[in-house]
């Protein structure tokens, strides 16, 4: 914490003197207005508080949306279980574990924070209400109130005063996509990487174009410009993904390349080095006029390429000659990817509309029902641990403790460790006591007017706040906010009770300890458990292909999403997760392939349809198999024997595709014969000649 306060930038202070300002504000209308708890206003403001504008209005609308929902959930509750505690803490249990549920399935979308505020607020609203049910609507009413003040002042400042635009930062991310995109290219078609640069390298790129997305909804609230060019934004993610994993695929076939055969390796460095060219010098383009002069070195390119592509006689002698084509169509669609990709680039840039038959793909991004199951299951239990102790003991302040379990585990609930996250949120949260009474009891007692309270306020604040700005530091600050103004309640005829301020204290904590024990004792679930998780996910959408069920977008970006969820957990220099890192590339690859039979399908005769069906059934079994963690036979053998017999049934240029993706899908699970759960001598296979 010392060392990220030391380099604090001006950025971060200008952050933390908007919402000091906001709350600040937010303060004086709660207490002009006389709400009971004026404080929930100044947390709320630091709550919503965001680097850019854009991801402060989102977060604002979905925490009023979420609010609401909740405030009328309690009030629901209330007016059918007051009368039954039991029932009313079992209901409102249900009630956070189904938020829980909701916002773990969403995961990183702006969406699933309404899950999670409908969640605790009915606790937050609905607790307090029930003790006492004739004032339940007043007191419903004023905590959204309270809460739409905060967020109201939140979003008037970071939008008026130096906004920082997710619109601008976007067009920052677009422009400087390609050119990144492009260096990574130059490296990696010429060698200039080594294996575990080359995936954090694709990590970092995989990172920045799966990031996109997120921010373009972000934009879309704070810069009415991006809402005109949103198809066409949406469309380059789409063919960006595409061209990533293009781009992967002719990597990792010209890298077993180079370790099969060097000599023909060599020969073909300098056809992929002009192609890395083509697309860097072709990566800043942003006028039309530019990119129909590049289609003259696209076009020769693409007959360099077809100088080299290996004939049917070639390959009915020696398989292994499917390496050379296959990475040298898979270059061809680069290309294509690359012009359609640039040409998008151009009208983002000229802030132009998509003719009206483009296709404007959306991001499908990985879920996991059973995952968000679990996790608002646990987060039922602590409530209704809690609750049970709270109705037992009779302890006054029990539901203060009730209201923290839900929040600690609607929080944390989903991550790898919640119980390491949680545990770190309450020891900031005891740290935070002591400061909320030194406040109360010694800073505001002798203070008059609100200008004197307001200074009083500037230091914990203004600290906070710029540490807020820093995303390593939330988990430390966030929980001193929280805490602080929790725990002290100020109002326009203030009382210093001790006691009150005990009891209260012991709530947060206790509430909080409970949710901690809770997901430690029943949440098992480490990086090994997310990681298996992912594996399964993947199987199970393979599986999914090999059964006809295709949708090339939506797999694309679920299995973008999952590598991107995989690179960030596993360590490329351990080799094991290295392994697990590349398969999870080269599965995508493996679907694409498969996506590609069934689509030729249609095309082919009788007989080759049959043995193509028979095969895809095959590896569907398999990876409905390993998508319950059981191991089949292997469709290796299947998948060598129908090729063979493709290529040497026909010359046509649709059976030779066929048999070059059936080719593909063999050669990718013995490349990543750890992934796959194949036996690791299969990982180095010897060329077959096919014979008449």
């Amino acid at each position: 914490m010392l060392q990220t306060f030391q380099n604090l930038t001006w950025r971060e202070l200008v952050f933390s003197l908007k919402s000091f300002a906001a709350a600040v504000l937010a303060l004086y209308i709660s207490l002009r207005l006389d709400f009971s708890q004026p404080m929930w206003s100044v947390t709320t403001v630091y709550i919503v508080a965001q680097p850019l504008a854009g991801m402060v209005l989102s977060k604002s609308v979905y925490r009023v949306l979420g609010t609401v929902i909740g405030a009328a959930a309690s009030l629901a509750f209330v007016a059918l279980f007051s009368n039954s505690p039991e029932l009313f803490c079992l209901v409102l249990a249900l009630w956070i574990g189904l938020g829980t549920t909701i916002t773990i399935y969403l995961r990183d979308a702006p969406q699933a924070y309404v899950g999670m505020l409908s969640g605790y607020s009915a606790a937050i609203i609905g607790l307090p209400a029930a003790l006492a049910p004739e004032v339940a609507f007043e007191y419903a009413t004023s905590r959204c109130l309270e809460i739409m003040v905060g967020i109201g002042c939140a979003t008037l400042m970071h939008h008026l005063i130096f906004p920082q635009r997710a619109g601008d930062a976007l067009r920052k991310a677009l422009d400087a996509t390609l050119p990144s995109m492009a260096r990574w290219a130059q490296d990696a078609l010429q060698g200039r990487q080594s294996e575990v640069t080359g995936l954090l390298d694709r990590r970092r790129i995989l990172n920045a174009v799966v990031s996109l997305d997120l921010m373009r909804i972000f934009a879309t609230f704070d810069t009415p410009a991006i809402r005109v060019v949103d198809p066409a934004i949406r469309q380059f993610e789409g063919t960006l993904l595409s061209l990533l994993a293009m781009l992967m695929s002719v990597y990792d076939r010209f890298a077993a390349l180079v370790q099969e055969r060097p000599a023909t390796a060599d020969a073909l460095r300098p056809l992929l080095a002009q192609v890395a060219d083509h697309m860097a010098n072709s990566a800043e383009t942003k006028a039309i006029a530019n990119t129909e002069a590049e289609q003259f070195d696209e076009a020769a390119l693409r007959r360099e390429l077809n100088a080299h592509l290996p004939d049917i006689a070639t390959l009915r002698v020696d398989t292994r000659s499917f390496l050379v084509r296959s990475m040298l169509l898979r270059l061809g669609d680069v290309l294509d990817l690359w012009r359609d990709v640039v040409w998008l680039r151009t009208h983002i840039a000229r802030g132009q509309r998509l003719p009206p038959d483009a296709p404007t793909p959306s991001r499908r991004p990985h879920r996991d029902f059973a995952t968000a199951l679990l996790g608002g299951g646990i987060a039922a239990l602590a409530v209704l641990l809690t609750s049970a102790f709270w109705i037992l003991s009779a302890w006054p302040n029990g539901w203060t403790a009730v209201i923290f379990a839900g929040i600690i585990c609607a929080i944390m609930g989903g991550r790898d460790n919640p119980a390491a996250a949680s545990t770190i949120f309450l020891w900031m949260s005891l740290a935070g006591i002591p400061i909320a009474a030194f406040y109360l009891f010694v800073i505001l007692p002798p203070l008059s007017g609100f200008a004197a309270l307001a200074v009083a306020f500037a230091p914990f604040y203004l600290v906070t706040g710029a540490l807020l700005a820093v995303p390593r530091a939330i988990p430390f600050t966030l929980p001193l906010i929280l805490t602080a103004g929790g725990l002290m309640p100020i109002v326009n005829t203030m009382t210093y009770d001790f006691a009150a301020f005990l009891n209260s204290a012991i709530g947060f904590i206790g509430g909080t300890g409970i949710g901690v024990l809770t997901l430690a004792l029943f949440w098992p679930l480490r990086t090994d458990w997310a990681v298996q998780r992912l594996m399964c996910a993947t199987f199970a959408d393979l599986a999914a292909i090999g059964h006809g069920n295709i949708d090339r977008p939506a797999f694309e970006s679920r299995m973008f999403d999952r590598s991107n969820a995989l690179f960030a957990r596993l360590d490329p220099m351990k080799a094991d997760e290295r392994a697990i890192m590349q398969g999870s590339l080269g599965s995508l690859r493996l679907g694409l392939n498969m996506i590609t039979l069934h689509r030729l399908r249609y095309s082919l005769p009788s007989a080759a349809v049959h043995t193509i069906t028979n095969a895809l059934a095959e590896v569907a079994e398999y990876f409905t198999r390993a998508s319950h963690n059981a191991l089949g036979a292997t469709p290796l053998p299947a998948l060598s024997r129908t090729s063979a017999e493709l290529l040497h049934s026909d010359d046509s240029p649709l059976v030779l595709r066929a048999a070059e993706s059936l080719y593909n899908i063999d050669m990718l699970m013995k490349r990543h014969a750890i992934f796959f759960g194949q036996p690791t001598a299969d990982a180095t296979f010897q060329p077959q000649p096919v014979t008449a």
